[in-house]
């Protein structure tokens, strides 16, 4: 099987309420936007998603609500880079078991 990423597919932004938390409703609007605005993917918890600020369990919760959101209209990258390889081999194990 071959990779061909094709079209546009911005890096996401995740948006942080003033609590410090992820903003889920802020970021359902945001996949609704990006969609609507004609992308023809999506990456969230990527190199503009602070991914390197975000706890494992945040980002899980991250890349469900752009799964959730997105209702397969486009496909979804989940970023899964870390800071060390036993990391983002974890990462990547958990966005394949939630459907990324």
């Amino acid at each position: 099987m071959s990779f061909k990423p094709k079209g546009i597919i911005p890096a996401m932004v995740t948006p942080i309420n003033e609590r410090g938390e992820v903003n889920k409703v802020a970021l359902r609007k945001l996949v609704d936007y990006l969609i609507e605005g004609g992308v023809h993917g999506l990456f969230p918890v990527g190199s503009q998603g602070e991914f390197y600020a975000l706890e494992k369990e945040e980002k899980k919760i991250i890349i469900e609500i752009v799964l959730d959101q997105t209702k397969g209209k486009v496909p979804v990258y989940a970023g899964t880079g870390a800071i060390t390889t036993k990391e983002t081999i974890a990462l990547t194990k958990m966005a394949e078991d939630i459907g990324a």
